[in-house]
């Protein structure tokens, strides 16, 4: 981010990839925290005020280490939707194991390099068996203090709005996403998305 040109284009590059109007807000709002100075905003910078209307479908991560991620709070909307609580959890137990290896690796880069992610998944593990798809951004958070873990926020909306509660017998788990892409914040995006 050397002028202001070019964070105005990262900027809208990071709102023009998100389809719903939700994560939108979201993104927004974090570039709204992080301000023209900085890459990253801080944790204290962090307004939920900002995005009130979205904490019910807001997820925190804490990244305690490269194989370690821990579910700080997830929103009750999708407690709703997963039929499960999150929060508190570790990431790993809420994941395939087949799949631990990708989320991880994409967890880590997401937060190491910075850069955002943006993702889509379907679930059709609802009441009526409909389908009901999901847009995921996901922007990290930098610690107030040095020695902390790294933060990864993410805000999850439903496409086209239709939502379906979770069916009773629904694993309580979290797949991979059919669409995934890491966003540029200003630092770059890895050169591919898995390890």
């Amino acid at each position: 981010m050397d002028t202001p040109e070019a964070l105005d284009h990262i900027n809208q590059a990071m709102l023009d990839a998100a389809q719903e109007e939700t994560n939108r807000r979201f993104i927004a709002a974090w570039q709204s925290w992080r301000g023209s100075q900085c890459l990253l905003p801080k944790r204290s910078a962090v307004d939920l005020g900002d995005i009130k209307q979205l904490l019910g479908r807001v997820i925190l991560f804490e990244l305690i280490s490269d194989d370690e991620i821990l579910v700080k709070v997830a929103g009750s909307q999708l407690r709703d939707h997963g039929n499960f609580e999150a929060t508190g959890r570790k990431l790993r137990d809420l994941t395939p194991p087949e799949l631990w290896p990708v989320r991880c690796w994409r967890m880590a880069a997401a937060a190491a390099l910075p850069c955002g992610a943006r993702m889509v998944n379907s679930d059709n593990r609802t009441l009526s068996g409909a389908g009901v798809r999901f847009e995921t951004v996901t922007l990290p958070i930098e610690p107030d203090e040095p020695e902390k873990p790294p933060l990864l926020m993410s805000n999850v909306a439903v496409l086209g709005g239709a939502y379906d509660r979770a069916a009773k017998d629904r694993p309580q788990l979290a797949w991979l996403p059919e669409e995934f892409r890491f966003l540029d914040i200003g630092a770059g995006v890895p050169s591919r998305i898995e390890p």
